[in-house]
């Protein structure tokens, strides 16, 4: 699918006819998407736990920071690619703020700013509120002739969010996240789906339990699944995939930013909450 060009208001008004950048949850379209910008490779399609609808994600970071989102409890949708466009009020702030409002290149047209993720968070009473994030490598912040530029924008980012209500905005570098903390959840997500003999509630338990039995400071991760998988009469590889889906719906629980897992590594310090079975185990298989 060929990417959209954006040179004329009527190419943004044709786009927000069409849905861009609006909806929630599933329904969500955002207003970026991979083929739109240009990459070095890294940008892909992940289909999400929690909105079940393809993200299109424009680089590494943004890939393990949409993981660290999946795997928070507070966290109920996520939106990539949130458009801000340039309002008459979005415009006035800019104009206090002294800061030159961005433009498409080559052209006199508003720039359509967005934010990375627009998320909303749901808390223990049940209530909701936005956040936004900004996910950027540090090397973005490194002296150059584009630094004074690049912070310029993320004011006027954060204060057309702050205008708007949203006054939880921050910046993400990989170093917020963590290179075991990403590299823990990319290993886990592949638990996302199991096959459907793995979600029975029953299988679920008898595994947990073994695994709780067998689990001993020190020993190796995988000699533990091994033997929780050999008392659950499932293969090895099916013990594996059950324990990174048990601790993506977090009825097995650990520090998972302690230390980078690998099944020859050794067994972090579990705790378990079996009355989270019943919900897991009524997850679609894939």
């Amino acid at each position: 699918m060929r990417g959209r060009r954006f040179k004329t208001q009527a190419d943004i008004d044709r786009y927000i006819a069409q849905g861009y950048g609006q909806g929630e949850g599933v329904t969500y379209k955002p207003w970026l998407r991979v083929q739109d910008v240009p990459s070095n490779g890294r940008s892909r399609k992940v289909l999400g736990i929690k909105t079940g609808r393809q993200h299109h994600l424009l680089s590494d970071l943004e890939f393990g920071y949409l993981l660290v989102l999946e795997f928070s409890e507070q966290v109920i949708d996520i939106r990539e690619a949130f458009p801000i466009f340039p309002t008459e009020h979005a415009r006035e702030i800019s104009v206090q703020l002294g800061i030159q409002y961005p433009r498409f290149p080559g052209t006199n047209l508003l720039y359509v700013m967005s934010t990375d993720f627009l998320v909303t968070l749901q808390a223990s009473d049940g209530s909701r509120r936005l956040a936004a994030r900004t996910v950027k490598y540090e090397s973005a912040f490194q002296q150059s002739n584009d630094l004074k530029r690049t912070v310029e924008k993320l004011e006027l980012e954060k204060a057309i969010h702050s205008a708007q209500g949203i006054e939880d905005w921050k910046l993400v570098t990989e170093t917020t996240i963590g290179s075991t903390l990403m590299a823990n959840l990319i290993w886990l997500r592949k638990g996302k789906s199991v096959e459907r003999h793995l979600l029975h509630s029953t299988v679920q338990l008898q595994f947990m339990d073994a695994v709780e039995y067998h689990a001993r400071p020190g020993r190796a991760l995988q000699s533990v699944i091994r033997a929780a998988a050999s008392s659950t009469h499932i293969p090895f590889a099916d013990g594996t995939m059950l324990f990174k889906h048990l601790v993506l719906q977090k009825v097995i629980r650990f520090d998972i930013t302690d230390h980078e897992l690998s099944l020859t590594g050794p067994s972090p310090a579990f705790t378990y909450h079996r009355y989270l079975i019943s919900a897991a185990g009524s997850l679609k298989a894939a």
